[in-house]
């Protein structure tokens, strides 16, 4: 899917089932911990904002708002945020964080940045 067809407000509707995807993906190094390394209570925050930020952006698509770039543009900071808390954690744990849990919260930060960069630009644009 080339996300930069994406237009207008759909954007909510793909950040929202993106972050439900990651809290449920979330549970995988929950439940495997001893094979990812990150401390189960630190992957119970993950999973909780990524549910808040999946209720926010579904909230918000289906309020059909005018003024959804201004929410656009708090949504991607908050998942720039988000890559922040993460990378704290995975520093923070990286005496028993391993190979598959490095892989996992780099790829996970990697793809929520390329969406908040592209929700950036979404926000500011003078279309949408």
């Amino acid at each position: 899917m080339n996300i930069s067809l994406i237009k207008g407000r759909t954007i909510f509707l793909v950040d929202a089932i993106g972050a439900f995807v990651s809290a449920i993906s979330l549970l995988v190094p929950y439940l495997f911990k001893e094979v990812f390394g990150m401390p189960q209570s630190i992957l119970t925050i993950f999973i909780t904002i990524a549910i808040a930020y999946s209720l926010y952006s579904i909230t918000v698509y289906l309020s059909n708002t005018p003024k959804w770039k201004s929410y656009l543009l708090i949504i991607a900071l908050l998942n720039i945020g988000y890559c922040l808390f993460t990378m704290y954690h995975v520093f923070n744990n990286m005496n028993t964080i391993t190979l598959y849990g490095y892989l996992y919260f780099v790829g996970e930060i990697l793809i929520i940045l390329t969406l908040s960069g592209f929700e950036l630009r979404l926000s500011r644009a003078k279309t949408g």
